[in-house]
């Protein structure tokens, strides 16, 4: 009998995972609530099952990728908030068959109100026990594209409280567009605090499963806490984008990175339609 080769030893990795095409039941009113608020909460997006299945596979592929040595103590507010690894389903076939999976897909494309949505990039936020707070920020300032049509999947693949770094969204801050050229920081965090207190934004922060998600616009402003337990925070993200977006000139430099990074070096202007951003879910 001949060897098995590496390709179908990995494609029977693979293949041993969850199926995740199953449709999530959404109602109309999730829909309605998540483009009023800026977010929604979905619980029980993945099973617990699901979860212990894709998780030590997203965990090995984010340790390896992952180039932070520093003590908490010598980074600064950003380096503090999390351990962030991009791209990993460029390493990890299971990675790529958490993130393709076309029942979130579909989530994110209902929520919208969109015919089809592409893959805007994934990545790990690990928040380390002791890790800092997130700043209030908006994640759509890092994005070099021409429309309101993006969200972010963010799943906890343990369980999170408030306490433990939990996402706070403000609700209706999406409605605000962009509030500035700010990258998370303390100065974003300063300001954007200010503006959801003059503005009388209810902020929303709630205990998660494993396996629940969140989803909030590019323009939702949120944060969350530091991690005060004795855990690392787990949490996945995946962003999406509805099909037929341009790229932009970008604004600023982080945008210009992701252009490059995220959108294959797609031309300001031209469809974001890289090999690096398929589509995930059509109707």
């Amino acid at each position: 009998m001949s060897p098995i080769s590496h390709a179908e030893h990995v494609a029977s990795e693979v293949q041993a995972l969850p199926d995740l095409s199953s449709e999530y039941p959404l109602g109309a009113e999730q829909c309605a609530a998540f483009r009023r608020d800026g977010h929604v909460l979905l619980r029980g997006l993945c099973t617990n099952e699901e979860v212990a299945a894709y998780a030590p596979c997203i965990e090995a592929a984010a340790a390896s990728k992952r180039r932070e040595t520093r003590p908490l103590s010598a980074r600064d507010t950003y380096g503090k908030a999390f351990l962030q690894t991009h791209n990993l389903r460029s390493s990890s076939e299971a990675v790529r068959a958490f993130v393709f999976a076309k029942r979130f897909a579909k989530a994110a494309a209902q929520l919208m109100g969109v015919r089809a949505v592409r893959i805007f990039h994934e990545q790990a936020l690990f928040k380390e026990p002791g890790g800092g707070p997130t700043p209030w920020h908006q994640d759509q300032y890092y994005w070099p594209l021409d429309t309101p049509n993006m969200l972010g999947l963010w799943m906890p693949l343990v369980d999170v409280v408030p306490e433990s770094g939990a996402l706070a969204h403000a609700s209706g801050s999406h409605r605000d567009g962009i509030l500035g050229q700010y990258h998370i920081s303390d100065q974003s965090h300063e300001v954007f605090a200010k503006h959801i207190k003059d503005r009388g934004f209810p902020v929303h922060c709630r205990a998660m499963k494993a396996g629940d998600a969140t989803f909030h616009y590019g323009w939702t402003l949120h944060s969350a806490a530091a991690n005060t337990s004795h855990g690392m925070r787990q949490a996945m993200v995946v962003t999406y984008y509805e099909d037929g977006a341009k790229v932009i000139v970008p604004r600023n430099a982080s945008q210009e990175n992701d252009r490059v990074k995220f959108l294959g070096g797609v031309l300001p202007g031209e469809y974001a339609r890289s090999d690096l951003n398929p589509v995930l879910y059509e109707e």
